[in-house]
């Protein structure tokens, strides 16, 4: 599974967001899971497959980390996580914290989302951005291109400067 593409959606006044069916066409409930678990990040939420997140958080690394630091990450971590289930609709409901026009929002929450969203897939997750800030972001990102041109050439297993070199 690898999730691609970019989605504009609204989140409904009831807090609904709508997974795009080419995003849901790639699960596989056995190897997936049916739900996901949701995310923070600085500038936007990931939705992780729940079996995806399950394999992920027991790998957190413990062996060369003290042990206070490590507790206080996973605290961080899953007290933060919240799992969605998608209904028949394929919508999952993004807690009220995380929402912008919240009357309580999250005050641990580092993005709070608006109506307006952009649905990224992003290899074994999906990001949740809002629209404009994932604008921004891919605006600074077209600018910066060269910068790392050679890292998207390398996770294709060629640099960008053999590509080069041989033409």
């Amino acid at each position: 599974m690898v999730f691609t593409g970019r989605f504009d959606h609204l989140i409904d006044d009831k807090g609904r967001l709508a997974i795009p069916s080419p995003l849901r066409g790639q699960i596989d409930p056995e190897i997936h899971g049916s739900g996901f678990y949701l995310v923070q990040e600085q500038r936007y939420l990931q939705l992780i497959p729940a079996k995806v997140f399950e394999m992920l958080s027991s790998r957190i690394p413990q062996v060369l980390l003290p042990p206070a630091v490590v507790a206080k990450a996973r605290r961080y971590l899953f007290a933060m996580t919240n799992e969605l289930v998608p209904d028949k609709q394929g919508r999952v409901m993004i807690p009220d914290g995380f929402m912008k026009d919240s009357k309580a929002p999250d005050p641990l929450a580092q993005v709070l989302l608006n109506k307006e969203v952009t649905l990224v897939g992003n290899g074994d997750r999906i990001e949740i951005w809002n629209r404009q800030s994932f604008l921004t972001h891919m605006m600074e990102a077209k600018e910066d291109l060269p910068s790392f041109m050679d890292t998207l050439y390398g996770m294709f297993g060629m640099p960008q400067a053999q590509v080069v070199a041989q033409q």
